[in-house]
């Protein structure tokens, strides 16, 4: 016995402590499942035992759910249905006991570990920032195969249940007791004394009908076969119009949940399972997952091993869309932050858009009145840079302008302390350039978000020639803080997102020149995976914004960046996107149409094949990638993968952009690249890193 550890006091209170071996967290891999079925056998045989307590010997954590690297192993359906089936019938027989069963969550308590704690009777949680409680394996590709689909509805109700699994929802104690999920939420000092209350009332038999009494359940009317098809006809309408149907794991939990809600749990568990394995093996949930190992990863990166400076206060200078969106993310964490801007106007203006990010977390109930008081309370301002000396970081967010910048880093290091750190949140601008006349050149760094910073979890930390490893050190920990996701790239061009992702929307404007449909090639790529196609996307941008970094990207590159002549002539007519209301469409509040106008400033009549303009626009993504990879850009494929999910929300369910090169074969990228550069010119010519990968049959992923 390694997993647990059982013991017996002489009231007849068992507990059962859940500690795995060499790990800080508990996950329900197979063999600990098939350790808890030993102690479950013991059990059923025991007349002495009372009650069982299952608890956690790990800090913070109940169980974090099941082994993810045993799921990932899966590749044979029989062996899933065998394996999973065994897992049911423990948490069967954990359910079944002939005495209460107690499941104490301190800590995450997540997946399979959720569905262990359903299996008991009852359900104790503690109301601590640590504790979260959700059934999250659609976000894997899979749906709970432990039960969990069978249990939840019973005790949150049905429609409850269906939002709960197909948003991956994670729950705090009080909110899970709020919808029946748990029976108290305490706080975690006060854990002891509920577990003796409960010892006491189990004793005396008081405790089911107090509980009973309480609880919630599936409501009646949900059980109607007209209502539950409603309810669940409507779900599927809001996950297809949220993953435009490329996830099929939230679909099909949500038909799980529907077929089984009148079912005998041993009937609906059957069906659990049959749904199950198909997708533990299918290639989006592989994807999925391996996203995951590298989202955990990037976790535990630092990037540098010097030690991080402690930022307790801040300054945005510039607070245009970007400045204010990191200004709410420093407020959002409850770092001070004075806001720096010529103009009042523009400072009130700032300020205004972070109560509104605010009050938007208000209306989900995550926020009170009084928590946004006091972060906003943390906001000052001043339009003559002063007060800085204290600050620990200042954030630039001014125009993509190298002299403009140059000069705030002057008028800065003129007021802030030598210790503070001065990042840059350009896009494109090399650091070393901006920085070459710096008194401390070692404390500048590129902290590089991405719009919308309340949503887009990305930031690209850019080190220059100078710049020293604490500075690194310091904002890849702040970025953290503010719960994004840094990942460090190389000084270049655009550095790793935009350099590759421009490619992309300069294809697509060729394409149009040459007389190709807006909405067509838009439609072809959000089918593909987009979150928005790339004249959406440009609109959304600012034609500005993009023939300012296609120049720089030029400049850098040369002919394969050449841009689209559409772009500055879309500048002459001053169609700048969304910004204007006119630009590849035209904007008239959420709602938009193609700009007919647009036809004019197209020079030829081609209509493509659709494979054609998917390999054009994506292949040269992939081509560039694989470019950035040559020259150390960033570290892995993995990383780089990460950085276009997170960064330009290249879809998720396959994988990142690499991974679909290897799902597409690099011998069969490599001749599709060779055949568009006979056709449309060098900027398709691979990169030499494909052609010699290809040749060798090697993929940029290690499959096991």
């Amino acid at each position: 016995m390694k997993y647990f550890n059982l013991t017996t006091d002489d009231r007849g209170i068992a507990t059962l402590t859940f500690d795995t071996p060499k790990s800080s967290v508990n996950v329900l891999c197979f063999d600990a499942l098939y350790e808890l079925r030993e102690h479950i056998a013991a059990l059923e045989t025991n007349g002495d035992v009372k009650a069982l307590f299952i608890e956690s010997a790990k800090k913070d954590i109940f169980i974090a759910g099941a082994d993810i690297n045993e799921i990932k192993a899966f590749k044979d359906e029989a062996e899933i249905v065998s394996k999973l089936s065994e897992g049911q019938e423990i948490f069967y027989r954990l359910e079944n006991l002939p005495f209460p069963t107690i499941a104490m969550i301190d800590g995450a308590c997540l997946g399979g570990g959720l569905e262990l704690a359903m299996a008991c009777t009852y359900r104790i949680a503690t109301n601590e920032a640590h504790t979260r409680l959700g059934l999250v394996e659609v976000s894997l590709g899979i749906i709970p195969g432990l039960g969990g689909t069978q249990r939840l509805p019973m005790m949150v109700g049905f429609t409850k249940a269906i939002e709960l699994i197909t948003a991956s929802k994670r729950l705090k104690g009080d909110k899970a007791l709020k919808l029946g999920l748990v029976d108290a939420s305490v706080p975690a000092g006060y854990l002891g004394f509920k577990k003796e209350e409960y010892i006491k009332a189990i004793l005396a038999d008081t405790l089911e009908a107090k509980v009973l009494s309480k609880r919630k359940g599936i409501k009646w009317y949900e059980m109607l076969a007209p209502v539950k098809t409603l309810i669940a006809t409507m779900a599927k309408k809001a996950v297809n119009k949220k993953t435009a149907g490329h996830y099929p794991a939230p679909l099909q939990a949500i038909d799980v949940l529907e077929e089984t809600l009148t079912m005998s749990l041993e009937d609906g568990l059957k069906v659990e399972l049959d749904v199950f394995a198909p997708l533990a093996t299918s290639d989006i949930s592989k994807n999925l997952i391996e996203l995951f190992f590298t989202s955990e990863r990037l976790k535990k990166e630092h990037f540098s091993d010097a030690k991080p400076q402690k930022i307790a206060r801040s300054t945005v200078i510039g607070v245009g869309t970007m400045g204010s969106g990191i200004a709410w993310a420093l407020a959002h964490k409850d770092i001070p932050v004075r806001l720096g801007a010529r103009k009042m106007p523009s400072i009130a203006k700032a300020m205004t858009k972070m109560m509104k990010s605010f009050e938007s977390i208000k209306r989900r109930g995550r926020l009170t009145d009084r928590e946004i008081g006091l972060k906003m309370d943390r906001v000052t301002h001043t339009t003559e840079l002063s007060g800085l000396g204290g600050v620990d970081i200042v954030i630039e967010a001014v125009s993509e302008d190298p002299k403009v910048k140059q000069k705030v880093f002057s008028d800065l290091e003129a007021r802030v302390s030598d210790e503070c750190v001065i990042a840059t949140n350009t896009s494109s601008l090399d650091i070393s350039t901006l920085t070459k006349t710096a008194r401390h050149p070692e404390r500048f760094v590129g902290m590089h978000f991405f719009n919308p910073v309340q949503v887009m979890p990305l930031v690209e930390i850019i080190a220059g020639d100078e710049t020293s490893d604490e500075t690194v050190a310091t904002v890849v920990s702040l970025a953290k803080r503010l719960g994004k996701t840094p990942i460090k790239v190389s000084e270049c061009a655009g550095f790793l997102v935009n350099r590759t992702l421009l490619p992309y929307l300069n294809e697509a404007a060729k394409m149009f020149e040459e007389g190709e449909d807006v909405e067509r090639i838009d439609k072809l790529l959000t089918d593909f995976g987009m979150p928005m196609g790339p004249f959406t996307l440009t609109d959304e941008v600012g034609i500005d914004i993009g023939d300012k970094v296609s120049t720089i990207l030029h400049d850098a590159y040369g002919s394969r960046m050449t841009p689209s002549s559409v772009l500055e002539r879309m500048l002459e007519k001053n169609w700048l996107g969304k910004k204007t209301g006119t630009g590849f469409y035209i904007h008239k509040g959420k709602n938009k149409s193609y700009n007919s106008e647009m036809t004019a400033l197209q020079y030829g009549h081609k209509t493509l094949e659709d494979n054609t303009i998917l390999d054009r626009a994506v292949l040269i993504m992939v081509n560039e990638a694989a470019k950035c990879l040559e020259e150390g850009v960033v570290d892995n494929a993995q990383y780089l993968d990460m950085a276009m999910v997170m960064g330009t929300g290249f879809p998720a369910f396959r994988g990142g952009l690499l991974r679909y090169a290897d799902s597409e074969g690099l011998e069969s990228v490599v001749a599709r690249l060779k055949g568009l550069e006979e056709q449309y010119g060098e900027r398709f010519s691979p990169a030499s890193s494909l052609v010699e990968m290809a040749e060798n049959k090697q993929k940029f992923y290690d499959e096991p």
